[in-house]
């Protein structure tokens, strides 16, 4: 079980942040120097996504978050595209209702019940503070019932990037119905928890979407457990 794989590893992590919470360091260092605090594990979630998007650079599309919660990998998107793509059209745009996990009682895991929940007016004011309006969009909606209404008129939109980070059958289904076909070839779909028994029914999901494509993984990142090009 990856719970025993990680147990020494996550402990000694969780017991080496109040060390360093207890070293009373000055807010602003958190940001100015990230790396003197943040764990491998994390730096590796963000050096997967670097990765993956690299492969798309060169594509056509804008990138979507699903899953949004707090904006982690939101805004490190959004900041990629503003270093790397400042001429293109690329827009990322985050999807969320921002209530928090719901599980089905009979696909999804319900020790999730509550948890990842957000303030959507505050990830909207990370976006001002930061100056990225016009290129980074947030979508306060229930992915289950409101995606069809949210594309009716946005016949256009294609992504070359999609993350799926949602933990739920159903929000699984609806977004692979409506994000797969709009995923442009060579396009690259990163998945949170497949293979993963946080969500039970993620790999069944998409399996039944991305055919006989090979599901690839980064063999030093932990999560996300997955990539697969379109």
């Amino acid at each position: 079980m990856e719970e025993r794989k990680y147990a020494a590893t996550d402990a000694g992590f969780h017991e080496g942040i109040e060390k360093m919470l207890a070293l009373e360091t000055d807010p602003k260092e958190y940001i100015h120097h990230f790396s003197c605090f943040t764990g491998h594990v994390n730096l590796s979630r963000y050096l997967f996504f670097y990765e993956c998007y690299k492969k798309t650079v060169d594509l056509c599309g804008h990138i979507a978050d699903i899953g949004t919660w707090k904006g982690a990998s939101f805004f490190f998107f959004a900041k990629l595209v503003r270093l790397f793509e400042e001429q293109c059209q690329t827009q990322v745009h985050g999807f969320d209702w921002f209530q928090g996990m719901a599980p089905d009682s009979e696909r999804d895991n319900p020790v999730h019940e509550g948890t990842y929940k957000a303030d959507y007016e505050k990830v909207l004011e990370l976006v001002r503070i930061q100056g990225l309006e016009g290129l980074a969009f947030v979508h306060k909606l229930d992915l289950v019932t409101e995606l069809g209404a949210f594309f009716a008129d946005k016949r256009q939109m294609r992504f070359k990037m999609v993350f799926l980070d949602c933990g739920s059958a159903a929000v699984l289904e609806s977004s692979m119905e409506h994000f797969w076909p709009r995923l442009v070839n060579g396009g690259v779909l990163m998945l949170d928890h497949y293979n993963n028994a946080c969500s039970p029914s993620e790999s069944e999901v998409i399996e039944r979407y991305i055919g006989d494509r090979p599901m690839m993984q980064m063999p030093f990142a932990r999560q996300p457990s997955a990539y697969v090009i379109k």
